[in-house]
């Protein structure tokens, strides 16, 4: 018990010290330029009806079989290969084209004969007659290119479309029965053939197919291309040890050109070591691994291209080797074009250039616009003569600024914190049974504690009230928060009925407790937060305003532990522009 009251005093020690706290209850005096003129006391309304108080911006608007496969196929069917592209490391960058690869159901075959399919040698063609004469049978292309029909003789199909073979049939049997016979056909399915998928594949071998099958779905079955050795710009179609087509699926990502290729038995894929390569990512659209061929070592928008760099983009940071030594060089984007391409480069692109103006919002204005586009280093002061306000319903005394680094910061100081109570809870051994079973109950409620805390999203106030704001400069992103005028005050956290109170100067902090029914039975009285409209806070010690939050705090009991009582509170300056209230039981 005693080194977990250490721990928690340590947290709280740190949480109470950290930056984020000391930023979330009071602006640091630091940040603010003091112009010499300006005092703390000046209202803030005066620089609303001035506008010459401040400078004057302008709004800117399965792993597959490999080896010979049995080639067995039967009409509308096929043999299945499963598919297993090798994974690449999650931090490493893919090739350029792997893509494709990803899925390879996508670049799978046909189940369907294509109309256009021309008669091969060795289809199958179901031919029914039926009238004055009948038959009924399947018949195969020879290798003549015919099918011989009884009583008919050969018929030349091969070489003519799907969609022309039962007119071909028909003309043929017209020309001896030239009445009275009716004649169906049907192509049943093409000659599966073997191709040798070989070279830099993960799975060499070799797989069934058709003569119209695309060679990435021969590819797909071999498991792509290795990602480490294989080229998606050097591969080839050899037929009798003799080169064909070849063909760059560069080409096919960035024209969409294919050559037309029917395949014969034996033929033979063969996928090229894979050519010098530069990496390219960061501020990309494609960040892959590309291949380049040795006559575009100076093409550099040539790689630009396929990578893509976002607008933002703006610098390239260049790694590699020159000359056997180590080369590094950081340049705008407008220069690569000066500088060659080399095996192994790494190109990082940067977005390294700041915009000339940042946004800043307005939460509260209801006459004007929301949101403002101003130049860097504006000032608040500057931005408040830009808000249109109404005086009536606007408290622009209690004005503040929601930034997202301060919030960042709260949420961290959260986090190790929360992490040094677990750390110390948890890791704790136990010499006894009962310390033991102390511990158990220790750790649960500990776990409890820490989920809800950490579904608290710290706001990032920054309180401005009792400092010279209009000398603050703002940061991109900042919101300016301008609270309404309100005549009443919340009571909330362990009352026994949280409630909304008229505000009346005569009553205290009591008073209003009371009027939300009292502090629950598992409240303290003593211990109370009163949190403001500009986002500042305090411990009672001062009177009640129009518009604030009385939120009563939890007291240890005989199911909690005491050492929480300083850390709860904490946790609570923290996160009360969430305005929500933990349950520490």
């Amino acid at each position: 018990m005693m080194r977990l009251l250490g721990a928690v005093a340590a947290v709280v020690l740190a949480v109470m010290t950290g930056p984020a706290f000391a930023q979330s209850i009071q602006l640091d005096r630091s940040a603010v330029q003091d112009t010499g003129n300006t005092s703390n006391g000046d209202v803030m309304s005066d620089v609303f009806d001035d506008p010459a108080g401040a400078e004057q911006p302008q709004p800117i608007a399965t792993k597959p079989a490999g080896g010979d496969i049995l080639l067995q196929q039967q009409s509308g069917m096929r043999t299945d290969i499963p598919n297993s592209v090798p994974p690449v490391g999650d931090m490493e960058l893919k090739p350029y084209g792997s893509q494709i690869f990803t899925n390879s159901t996508l670049v799978d075959r046909s189940v369907g004969v294509n109309p256009d399919y021309a008669i091969a040698q060795g289809d199958r063609i179901a031919v029914r007659m039926w009238g004055a004469r009948t038959f009924d049978g399947v018949l195969v292309v020879d290798i003549q290119g015919n099918i011989f029909l009884p009583e008919i003789g050969p018929i030349k199909v091969e070489g003519i479309t799907n969609s022309r073979l039962a007119q071909r049939v028909r003309a043929s049997v017209a020309q001896v029965y030239t009445d009275n016979v009716k004649v169906y056909t049907n192509l049943l399915g093409t000659q599966p053939l073997g191709v040798f998928v070989t070279g830099s594949v993960p799975y060499p071998g070799r797989y069934p197919g058709a003569k119209d099958d695309s060679v990435l779905y021969y590819l797909a079955r071999a498991g792509g291309i290795d990602p480490q050795s294989g080229s998606y710009r050097d591969i080839r179609i050899v037929r009798n040890g003799r080169t064909i087509t070849s063909i760059d699926l560069y080409d096919f990502l960035t024209k969409g050109v294919m050559p037309d290729i029917r395949f014969s038995d034996n033929d033979v894929i063969v996928v090229g070591n894979q050519f010098p390569t530069v990496a390219v990512s960061g501020k990309v659209k494609n960040a892959y691994l590309f291949e380049f061929l040795p006559a575009e070592i100076g093409e550099v928008s040539f790689i630009m291209n396929l990578a893509q760099p976002e607008p933002a983009a703006s610098h390239v940071l260049i790694q590699g080797i020159r000359d056997g030594k180590g080369f590094n060089t950081y340049v705008p984007l407008s220069e690569v074009a000066n500088y060659s391409l080399a095996d192994g480069d790494a190109w990082i692109i940067d977005a390294d250039r700041e915009a000339e103006t940042i946004v800043v919002k307005v939460d509260g204005n209801d006459l004007g616009p929301s949101t403002f586009a101003v130049p860097r280093s504006t000032r608040l002061g500057a931005v408040a003569q830009l808000i249109e306000v109404d005086p009536a319903l606007a408290d622009i005394d209690s004005i503040y600024i929601r930034r997202e680094s301060v919030a960042l910061r709260q949420r961290q100081a959260i986090d190790r914190a929360l992490y040094e109570l677990q750390r110390s809870v948890l890791t704790g051994s136990s010499v006894t049974g009962t310390e033991a079973q102390m511990r158990v109950q220790e750790a649960s409620l500990v776990e409890r504690f820490v989920q809800q805390v950490r579904a608290v999203e710290p706001e990032g106030r920054v309180v401005l009230s009792g400092s010279d704001w209009k000398n603050m400069i703002l940061e991109n992103g900042d919101e300016v928060v301008i609270p309404k005028k309100s005549d009443v005050v919340v009571v909330s956290g362990e009352v026994k009925l949280p409630q909304t109170v008229v505000w009346q100067k005569s009553m205290s902090i009591s008073d209003y407790v009371q009027a939300a029914g009292g502090v629950s039975n598992r409240g303290d009285a003593g211990r109370v937060l009163v949190m403001r409209s500009d986002g500042s806070v305090h411990e009672g010690t001062e009177s009640i305003r129009k518009g604030d939050h009385i939120m009563v705090l939890p007291s240890p009991n005989n199911k909690t532990f005491a050492v929480f009582k300083d850390f709860v509170e904490i946790i609570y300056r923290v996160a009360l522009s969430t305005a929500v209230v933990l349950n520490v039981d």
